[in-house]
């Protein structure tokens, strides 16, 4: 499902108090960088601050051009609404062992800015003179992006008292099984009508692009494999005489002889990359008739680096009859006639990046499976439903008393100001 994950409050100082950055930037020419644009229950919003804003949104990724004036303003207006229902309401009367606790938190925050950036520029760990230095410096540089103490504090008792307002707009809420079950249904047909009988497309959407899916094509299989690299120039032939044998497949009027010529040709470089490691393919699999774990066989000859992860080799490539994504050796070797079940051992097979013996691990699930992650995500998604609704219900509410002015003249002025500089620079 697209966009499962939408952001919960859309205003609540997220985007403005995320990291100590400010935007170098300033409204168009014509408009003062103190023009108000809108006041807010008597506060001012300059064009300086409209376009800090825009920047910031933009930067972050909360819109997709910049400078965009009309989604600035109304996420201060917004971000105003919400802070004064914060204050009225009551969400920000801490304990005194809770303001305690943010200022603990922030110090350490802080210290860890200014302690990484001392570390990050530091030549000489043993010259303390030359640390405090940097220190200053470091102090100096975040004051200048308007980051401080103080403004870790705040960040954190207003994201302490939205959590609690967030906590009242969901009332309780918990998504029933019922819910949940029924997205799943919802959008699992929808993945299952994308994907079902399209291996072709169903890898190169989840594993090529990194799409989800709650839909797994039947026939995958999870295998491992020992992967032996050989002499280049042994890899190079084989890799030329497969290279000549589609050329000659391919050709306008094949050629029969000339086809059979190559096909040799293959088998015979097939031929000479095994004999490069035949020694070592002899020890693996005499090893393995004696009863050794693969995996251990993988530890003392494996040259992939993918088998040293330790969620791979527990879990396996996941490999289809009709992969793409994978070298078409490596697929011929996790289908071989021998291998029929978890714990039968291929052959040796010659890919493009040497030779592999696989290990057939264990069949993949297919189908529409609800695991715990899927239930995880349904259920933030039915949350973030019942929230948004929620805030936007309030949101009414809290507004409507609070007197809004909007300078409409100076508002369109300072975009059609930025439009012309856009196409000036496009220009250029």
């Amino acid at each position: 499902m697209n966009n499962m994950k939408r952001i919960l409050i859309l205003c609540v100082c997220a985007c403005l108090l995320l990291g100590l950055a400010r935007a170098e930037s300033a409204p168009g020419e014509g408009v003062p960088a103190d023009a108000v644009l809108m006041t807010v229950d008597g506060k001012t919003v300059t064009a300086a601050n409209a376009d800090e804003t825009a920047a910031l949104l933009y930067n972050y990724g909360y819109i997709e051009t910049y400078p965009d004036y009309d989604a600035a303003l109304d996420y201060i207006l917004r971000d105003a609404v919400v802070e004064k229902h914060l204050q009225e309401a009551g969400y920000y009367d801490f304990s005194d062992e809770e303001l305690a606790a943010f200022d603990a938190e922030a110090a350490q925050q802080w210290e860890g800015l200014i302690g990484g950036y001392v570390d990050r520029y530091r030549t000489d760990a043993s010259n303390e003179e030359e640390a405090r230095q940097l220190r200053t410096q470091a102090e100096e540089y975040y004051a200048s992006l308007g980051g401080s103490l103080e403004l870790l504090e705040k960040n954190l008792r207003q994201s302490a008292a939205m959590e609690r307002l967030q906590e009242d707009l969901m009332g309780g809420y918990v998504p029933s099984e019922d819910e949940i079950n029924a997205i799943f249904d919802l959008y699992g047909a929808q993945y299952q009508a994308q994907y079902e009988g399209n291996v072709g497309l169903y890898e190169y959407y989840t594993q090529g692009m990194g799409y989800e899916s709650w839909y797994v094509p039947e026939g995958y299989r999870a295998v491992i494999h020992i992967l032996l690299t050989v002499d280049d120039d042994v890899q190079q032939a084989f890799q030329d005489a497969q290279a000549a044998l589609e050329e000659a497949r391919n050709a306008e009027s094949p050629d029969e002889e000339a086809v059979k010529a190559a096909a040799d040709a293959v088998e015979d470089a097939r031929n000479r990359v095994l004999e490069s490691r035949r020694d070592v393919l002899d020890e693996i699999y005499t090893r393995l008739e004696n009863g050794e774990d693969f995996r251990g066989l993988i530890a003392d000859y494996g040259e992939d680096p993918g088998m040293q992860d330790e969620t791979t080799l527990s879990e396996g490539y996941h490999v289809h009859a009709e992969s793409i994504l994978w070298d078409p050796a490596f697929v011929e070797g996790a289908f071989q006639e021998g291998m029929q079940k978890p714990g039968d051992v291929s052959q040796p097979v010659v890919g493009q990046y040497g030779i592999h013996v696989l290990y057939y691990l264990a069949d993949v699930p297919g189908g529409l499976i609800m695991t715990d992650s899927i239930r995880d995500e349904i259920g933030e998604y039915l949350e973030s439903i019942v929230l948004n609704d929620a805030f936007n219900a309030g949101y009414e509410e809290w507004i409507s008393g609070m007197e809004i002015v909007r300078n409409e003249e100076m508002i369109e002025r300072i975009k059609a100001e930025s439009a012309v500089e856009g196409e000036d620079s496009q220009g250029q």
